[in-house]
């Protein structure tokens, strides 16, 4: 259901960014987007219980043991998802310029599964932390610097502006809430309510789809948005 979302959510972007329909720009639109996005990074901090689980019950070291072979799986996987939203950084750069993703959404994952590393396996730390960083916003949203140094964390300079923006502060708090209900919901993985029935129904096996291939639908959806909106525009 997040993927539909998001969808939803940038096919509204790219009509008011890219198509001139200004009128649909609101503070409803802009909090439908955050929190879109806040549902990506909550369940990125869920699934990262969930691996840690699955690689428990194959007779591996937990991830919550001190660094060796998972923690560089993590590492790997992190790297790789910064590595992916430097590529969303260079092609918004090209189609947005000024306001190109500096840490955006994918950035913001990738870093943060490597930070919350250390809480897999403390909920109750996990939940502490998440909230403090949470609001930790309240406190440095509007300190502005004459730098971008710190823009990863939330610190930005004078008339900063991106079309994707998820700093450490405060988002990299709903991953560790994702955690926390990672270990409270799914203990050793497996989930705590079970449902009837050991598969879902059809209605709900198209959106299961989609969670497998959330990344690929991640980078393929825009250029088909656009090029579904450049040529609405040449036709009609």
């Amino acid at each position: 259901m997040a993927v539909v979302l998001m969808l939803l959510s940038n096919f509204l972007f790219d009509l008011i960014y890219f198509a001139g329909q200004s009128r649909l720009q609101s503070s409803a639109t802009d909090w439908f987007a955050r929190m879109v996005a806040g549902s990506f990074i909550l369940l990125a901090g869920v699934s990262l219980t969930l691996s840690r689980a699955r690689q428990g019950s194959e007779g591996q070291d937990s991830l919550a043991a001190p660094p060796g072979r998972n923690f560089v799986k993590v590492l790997k996987r992190g790297l790789t998802l910064m590595g992916l939203g430097c590529l969303v950084s260079v092609a918004t750069w090209i189609a947005a310029g000024n306001q190109m993703v500096v840490f955006g959404v994918l950035h913001l994952i990738g870093a943060g599964i490597i930070l919350a590393y250390p809480f897999l396996g403390r909920p109750r730390l996990s939940l502490a932390v998440g909230l403090l960083v949470w609001s930790a916003t309240c406190y440095i949203s509007e300190i502005q610097l004459d730098h971008s140094w710190f823009v990863w964390l939330g610190l930005k300079p004078h008339n900063f502006s991106s079309v994707d923006y998820a700093p450490l502060i405060p988002w990299f708090g709903p991953m560790l809430l994702g955690v926390f209900l990672g270990e409270s919901c799914y203990p050793q993985g497996r989930p705590r309510w079970s449902s009837r029935g050991g598969s879902l129904s059809w209605p709900l096996r198209p959106l299961a789809w989609c969670g497998r291939h959330s990344l690929i639908i991640y980078f393929v959806h825009q250029p088909l948005l656009l090029g579904g909106l450049a040529l609405s525009r040449k036709w009609w």
